[in-house]
């Protein structure tokens, strides 16, 4: 299993801490810092697609192809990242993606929160929208939900390593947390649109889902913690009924309140990746103090 995240900031490396949280380095020019991540991003694609097209033709169950296609282009974005860092040869360009013994207890933050965030989005909309009925379906039980936790975790690790790992701790080098998270959420969403997703979908939902996974990934200097949020949320909402494929539940909503239900959980989803975000900022802000204290 991909779990990649750091030991955490520790005071006697406050110094470097604030370094690598935004502090510019005369020596590199945005120019240069750009065109790394452009080409990381160029890799990125290709690892993806090479990967993708091997394993649609290997393996004919869908759910197995994704969660080999997430964790073989992981490994393939992992050795993209220590290549480019060698090249770099910059202390700056250090993407926090070292395999520590907290990775494990920091991922099960990340789905403790994921799936505490989501059962609150749900009961906001049973709240407001009306009551909704869920019932089981058939066939679907525990095997399947074990699959799909392992199709949720490669894919989400996936990701934040191409987004949330080398190329927003170099874009934050030069441009701040807040520009580099938003330059890497609105990289994602374009990467959703060339999947075929829908402007509005990803608008509102991979979008600000990219500003929650890349400031949680700043806040606690590390991967496993977005990866544990961003794959519990997916499950979830497959848990739930609320994906293409079929899950453990089929959600009933009147016909009446359907558009209401839909509104309501627009407004859920936003406010609580709103607060998230704005939590992990604070958390962010509150390392870099303590780092300049000490």
């Amino acid at each position: 299993m991909c779990v990649i995240d750091t030991e955490g900031p520790r005071l006697i490396n406050a110094e470097r801490y604030v370094k690598d949280e935004g502090a510019e380095e005369p020596n590199e020019g945005v120019v240069r810092i750009f065109t790394s991540v452009l080409l990381f991003w160029i890799g990125y694609v290709i690892v993806t697609l090479v990967v993708g097209f091997a394993t649609s033709i290997l393996i004919g169950s869908k759910v197995w192809q994704l969660t080999v296609w997430g964790f073989a282009s992981s490994a393939g974005l992992l050795a993209l990242s220590r290549f480019l860092l060698r090249v770099e040869k910059s202390p700056q360009a250090n993407p926090n993606v070292a395999l520590h013994p907290s990775s494990s207890g920091r991922l099960s933050i990340g789905l403790l929160i994921g799936m505490a965030s989501f059962g609150l989005h749900v009961s906001i909309v049973a709240t407001f929208a009306g009551p909704l009925q869920f019932e089981w379906v058939a066939g679907v039980g525990a095997m399947a939900a074990a699959i799909y936790v392992g199709r949720f975790l490669s894919t989400s690790c996936m990701e934040e390593i191409g987004f949330r790992g080398y190329a927003l701790r170099r874009l934050t080098s030069k441009m701040g947390p807040w520009p580099a998270v938003c330059v890497t959420a609105v990289a994602v969403g374009l990467s959703h649109l060339a999947y075929g997703w829908d402007l509005r979908t990803v608008a509102l939902g991979v979008a600000p889902g990219g500003l929650l996974w890349g400031m949680s990934a700043l806040a606690t200097r590390g991967l496993a913690v977005p990866i544990g949020l961003h794959a519990a949320w997916n499950f979830g909402s497959w848990s739930a009924g609320n994906r293409a494929e079929t899950g453990l539940l089929r959600m009933i909503v009147d016909e009446d309140a359907l558009e209401l239900a839909q509104q309501v959980g627009a407004v859920s989803y936003l406010s609580i990746f709103g607060v998230l975000t704005v939590a992990f900022w604070f958390v962010h802000r509150r390392n870099l103090h303590r780092a300049t204290l000490t």
